[in-house]
C-alpha cells in the first residue's frame, strides 16, 4: 500500500474519538491505517494541552516541509559522522531520522559529505559498507562436487510456500561463520519477516557442538516463533534430526551451492564480517563481543522494516504471540 500522509479530516476523527475513549488499534481500523501510524500521529503532535487536530496539523505541515540548502546543520552532521562510524549507512541515518521525526537530509547530502571529507584527508569512508570490499568472479560449480551428503535431508522445495511470503514471523535461516584455522566459528540463525539475529560460538565445526549452541539460542524463543530453520549443507547441520525432535520445527535445506536461496543470512553474515573480516581470529570472543555483535545487527534500522530495528520488530511479534497463547 502506498503511503500518504494523515489528513486534516483524519487528525479531526482523530480527536473526537480519543475524546471518546476509543483506543489507537480501532482508530487505525477506522481509517485503514495501522495502528503503530495512529501512534506515531499522536506521539509527535500531542502537546502541553494533549492532542488538537489544528496544532498537530500544524506541526506535521511544519515538520514535512522540504530540506533547505543549510538543512544539513552542524548538528545533523556530527550525528550522521557518529552513526557512520556506529557501521549505519547513509540511507540508514536519513530514513531512521525521518521515522524518528528530527532533522534529517536524504542519503545522497550524507555521501558527498563522506567523499568531501575524503578528499581533505578524512576517514568517514573507510565505515562506509564497501569501502574496501572487492568483488570476486563467480565461477559456477557442479553441484554436490566433493561433499558427503547428509542423511534424511528435507530439501528446500518441501518448505511451505508461505515462508516465501515473510508474512509469519518463526521461520529461521541458519549458517556457520569460520573464523581463522582452529579459532573457532560464529553460528547465526536469523529470522526471515523481522531480520532477528541470534549469534553463538563454537570451537569447532562438529556436528553434535554446533547443534547443542542452535538449541540454546533458539529454545528460549516463543515456539510459535520458532517454526522451521533452513540451513546450507555443511556436514555441521547433519545432527538436523535431533535438532527438529528436541525443538519441535521443521529443518530444510538449501540447494548445493545455491546461497541465494538463504539470501537474508548471507547478507546478515556479510555485515558481521564488516566487524571481524575473512581470516580474523575468533579466539578472543565471548560474551562481551557476542553482545557487541548482537546490539549492532539487531539495533540498526532497516529500510524493508520501514527503518524499525529487528529487537524492535521481533519484540511486537512476542508480543502478539504472548496475546494469542493467552
Amino acid at each position: 500500500m502506498a503511503y500518504s500522509r494523515v489528513t486534516r479530516e483524519e487528525r479531526n476523527h482523530i480527536h473526537r474519538w480519543r475524546q471518546d475513549g476509543i483506543g489507537v488499534r480501532v482508530i487505525g481500523n477506522l481509517l485503514d491505517r495501522s495502528p503503530s501510524s495512529i501512534s506515531r500521529e499522536l506521539a509527535r503532535n500531542t502537546g502541553q494541552r494533549g492532542y488538537r487536530p489544528r496544532q498537530a496539523h500544524h506541526l506535521a505541515q511544519e515538520r514535512a516541509r522540504r530540506p533547505g540548502p543549510r538543512r544539513f546543520t552542524a548538528e545533523v552532521r556530527l550525528d550522521a559522522e557518529a552513526r557512520l562510524r556506529e557501521g549505519w549507512t547513509p540511507e540508514i541515518i536519513s530514513g531512521r531520522s525521518r521515522l524518528e521525526g528530527r532533522a534529517w537530509v536524504c542519503k545522497e547530502t550524507i555521501y558527498k559529505h563522506v567523499y568531501a571529507d575524503a578528499k581533505q584527508g578524512g576517514d568517514l569512508w573507510t565505515h562506509l559498507p564497501r569501502s574496501r570490499r572487492k568483488r570476486r568472479r563467480r565461477c559456477p560449480r557442479q553441484e554436490g562436487r566433493g561433499r558427503g551428503r547428509i542423511p534424511n535431508q528435507r530439501m528446500i522445495d518441501k518448505r511451505p510456500a508461505q515462508v516465501e511470503t515473510r508474512r509469519h514471523a518463526g521461520h529461521w535461516e541458519g549458517d556457520l561463520i569460520n573464523g581463522a584455522h582452529e579459532t573457532g566459528n560464529l553460528v547465526t540463525l536469523v529470522e526471515r519477516t523481522t531480520r532477528f539475529t541470534l549469534v553463538g560460538r563454537t570451537d569447532s565445526k562438529e556436528a553434535t557442538e554446533v547443534r547443542a549452541v542452535i538449541e540454546s539460542l533458539l529454545a528460549p524463543m516463543q515456539p510459535s516463533l520458532r517454526l522451521s530453520v533452513t540451513f546450507d549443507n555443511g556436514k555441521e547441520f547433519a545432527q538436523h534430526e535431533a535438532l527438529a525432535r528436541r525443538l519441535g520445527l521443521d529443518v530444510y535445506f538449501a540447494k548445493p551451492y545455491h546461497s541465494w536461496e538463504r539470501g537474508t543470512n548471507e547478507n546478515t553474515n556479510g555485515l558481521i564480517r564488516r566487524l571481524h573480516p575473512k581470516k580474523s581470529s575468533f579466539a578472543d570472543i565471548g560474551q562481551a563481543e557476542l553482545e557487541r555483535i548482537d546490539m549492532f545487527l539487531n539495533d540498526r534500522p532497516r529500510k524493508c522494516l520501514g527503518w524499525m530495528t529487528p529487537r524492535e520488530t521481533m519484540s511486537a511479534c512476542l508480543v502478539r504471540a504472548l496475546r494469542q497463547a493467552g
